[in-house]
């Protein structure tokens, strides 16, 4: 099975606002974004295939161009929930508890959000059992740079306060292969530009 990831296109965000699991709209020439990912997945797009969505707006608007409006949406791979700070300008959130946050993602729980672990613990659900049951050879899973980053801590099994170190820059590919038979993951490549 191969199994591709992607971030949703450029958000529009002038305001250097904090925006998790808030709905933002995505940039004006999104629908550039969306061609250059329709034209670099090719052929894969309908060769016996399934998509999966955030349900977030600048997912699902993706999931619904690249699959004819034939997708599955899930909560589990919504972007990391910034509680408190949703839409708050960046550099107007507090710094006794930005601080923080920032000396240690993974653990530190923004107030009525969550932390890294949170999001990868979910994420790892969603993973594993579409694996359990999916059987599809493409397997599309529209979705966030933070749960990309995720997914990858979990089958590569590296420390999580690594993850961002990865970069996943706005409607990227990271393709992944998977033998279900010897449980064996392939990376074929990750952050792949489509613009």
């Amino acid at each position: 099975m191969d199994i591709y990831l992607i971030r949703h296109s450029a958000v529009y965000n002038p305001n250097k606002l904090c925006y998790g699991q808030s709905e933002i709209p995505l940039e004006e020439n999104f629908t550039h974004y969306f061609n250059s990912l329709e034209e670099s997945l090719g052929t894969a797009l309908k060769n016996n295939a399934i998509f999966y969505s955030s349900p977030l707006r600048r997912c699902t608007k993706l999931a619904s161009f690249l699959s004819n409006n034939n997708f599955i949406s899930d909560n589990r791979i919504m972007e990391l929930n910034f509680g408190n700070w949703e839409l708050q300008p960046w550099d107007t959130i507090d710094s006794q508890q930005l601080n923080p946050w920032m000396a240690d993602f993974v653990n530190y729980k923004i107030p009525n959000g969550e932390n890294f672990i949170d999001l990868t613990h979910r994420c790892s659900l969603f993973w594993e059992q579409i694996l359990q049951h999916t059987s599809h050879q493409n397997l599309f899973i529209i979705t966030h740079a933070g749960v990309i980053r995720a997914i990858l801590a979990h089958i590569l099994q590296f420390p999580l306060h690594n993850s961002f170190d990865i970069e996943i820059d706005y409607a990227s590919i990271t393709k992944i292969n998977y033998q279900a038979k010897f449980d064996k993951y392939t990376i074929q490549y990750i952050n792949k530009a489509t613009i």
